[in-house]
């Protein structure tokens, strides 16, 4: 997610009174992502302005920017000290927000997280950027000069604080990660019962940092979403996969009734949109526009999009022209024409609520459920029966809550599946997981349940990737860990059983044994 707080900081924005000068090409340097330059200029004006006002704003918004967050609230109580307005930015909620978090560093990367359970996510979170870094830079011919900071928040009311987001906008669009002040800021999947594709979404906004100082912070939030989501596969070597099933029903429903999201409700941002259903068909409709362009002129065209905005040339029109297209209203057309060619799947889906920091009933995180209570109630009765040991009387209350006419439930599909095992059928249940993995790939008791039966059946080495995926949404449940250790060991891969283990030991101790 990208936020256009970084952009305001142009000069005639500023809340001191001061003469251009050094401070003012520091803070432009801030306006259009060049962290190195506003340090460079910052240094010099230290040694000979210390109590100058722009210099003490220079210096609390560069020292905010490297992630420096009490160094910068102290320049900041500085200012108030002496009767001046900082620049409005969340300096004191953010310091809190992160208060007490751990440092991980390593090769220009710098990620910050709770101490405790939130361990198990700092190697990987650490690999995940720089391999985005290796990626990104190289695909749009530049990265950021200076090291990366990740804060890997506990809370979604941290993650919020920190963000200096409206928390409705959090709520309502399920905003759980920012691109802002040249940092990353991500919120734990531990915040989340289910997790999320947090890795991916660590690589989604590196790209809105490179984009942002690539193009001088000059590509609109539309293209800014539009790459960042089409491209965050390509750090794990994806180059397709960036449409989710449910992203894919969105937009196939979209291209029959013709009703998009305008460009105009995203301006600012896409946490200020009405829902996360109107999220989905936006990313899907600016990634697929993204998709186009490469279709039309490959990859080369992504460091010529740069150079061409960061010179003052217009995002539409930049991007109509490397397509072959006269403008961007003729783009456009042909990109209706290319996403009525895609395979889309066109099932009815709803995307799954994102519940943050255990709010929420028994099915909140249910796409179905959380919202038809008649079914649900179904639903408890077959777990009252399953639980009492009668699987088949279970499975009956739980074909009354299917209703062919609305969206799918995964719970309900991982219930019956759960029944069908007790009978002594694993393959009908393994079939009902993958079918439930096919539609809802990002509900991991779906993916435990894939693994466990392949497992069941046998099937070792196929028991492997839903383990993992498993993993990649939700690191946090120990059944996951003790399987992937266990499997890692049957198959020879003793550096990957030893990871595993230790995150096993970490969530056995609360995080206490690291």
């Amino acid at each position: 997610m990208k936020n256009l707080y970084a952009s305001s900081l142009v000069l005639l924005g500023l809340s001191f009174q001061a003469k251009a000068g050094p401070a003012e090409e520091g803070m432009a340097c801030l306006s259009r992502n060049d962290l190195r330059c506003a340090q460079s200029i910052r240094d010099e004006l230290k040694t000979s302005h210390s109590e100058d006002v722009g210099t003490l704003q220079l210096e609390a918004m560069t020292l905010f920017y490297e992630g420096a967050y009490e160094a910068a609230v102290g320049v900041v109580e500085r200012m108030e000290t002496l009767s001046y307005s900082p620049h409005s930015a969340p300096y004191r909620e953010t310091a809190h927000a992160s208060r007490a978090m751990v440092e991980v560093v390593s090769d220009g990367t710098i990620v910050r997280h709770s101490p405790g359970l939130d361990t198990v996510l700092a190697d990987e979170a650490v690999s995940t950027l720089q391999a985005s870094r290796e990626t990104y830079d190289k695909l749009f011919g530049g990265g950021p000069d200076h090291d990366i900071v990740l804060d890997v928040f506990p809370t979604a009311s941290r993650f919020t604080a920190a963000s200096g987001l409206p928390a409705e906008a959090v709520r309502t669009t399920g905003v759980v990660a920012l691109s802002k002040w040249s940092r990353l800021l991500l919120t734990s999947p531990r915040a989340l019962s289910r997790g999320y594709a947090w890795k991916d979404t660590v690589a989604h906004e590196y790209i809105h940092l490179v984009v942002a100082f690539r193009s001088g912070d000059r590509v609109p939030v539309w293209l800014q979403e539009g790459l960042a989501k089409h491209l965050e596969p390509r750090w794990r070597g994806g180059q397709t996969g960036y449409l989710s099933v449910h992203h894919q029903s969105m937009l196939a429903s979209a291209i029959q009734s013709g009703e998009f999201v305008p460009f105009e409700k995203f301006q600012r941002s896409m946490a200020y949109l009405d829902s996360s259903e109107e999220a989905a068909l936006a990313f899907a409709q600016v990634a697929t526009m993204v998709h186009f362009l490469l279709n039309q002129r490959g990859d080369e065209a992504l460091p010529i999009l740069m150079d061409r905005v960061r010179s003052g040339e217009t995002s539409e029109a930049v991007v109509a022209d490397l397509a072959g297209f006269e403008n961007f209203a003729d783009f456009r057309e042909g990109w209706k024409r290319f996403i009525a060619q895609l395979p889309l799947i066109e099932d009815r889906l709803a995307s799954l609520p994102v519940v943050l920091d255990g709010e929420g009933s028994d099915f909140a995180e249910d796409p179905l459920l959380s919202v038809r209570a008649d079914l649900a109630r179904f639903v408890r009765v077959g777990d009252l029966l399953r639980e009492a040991g009668r699987p088949d009387a279970a499975l009956i209350e739980y074909g009354k809550a299917e209703d062919p006419d609305d969206t799918p439930s995964p719970t309900l599909m991982v219930r019956q599946a759960a029944c069908l095992e007790m009978l002594q059928r694993p393959r009908e249940a393994l079939a009902i997981a993958e079918k439930g993995i096919g539609l809802y790939p990002e509900f991991p008791l779906l993916q435990v349940t894939t693994g466990r039966l392949r497992e069941a059946t046998g099937q070792h080495n196929q028991a492997v990737p839903a383990w993992q995926a498993a993993h990649d949404l939700n690191p946090f449940n120990p059944e996951v860990q003790i399987a992937l250790s266990r499997l890692y060991q049957m198959l020879g891969d003793e550096q990957r059983r030893q990871r595993h283990e230790r995150y096993g030991r970490i969530l056995a101790t609360g995080g206490a044994v690291d």
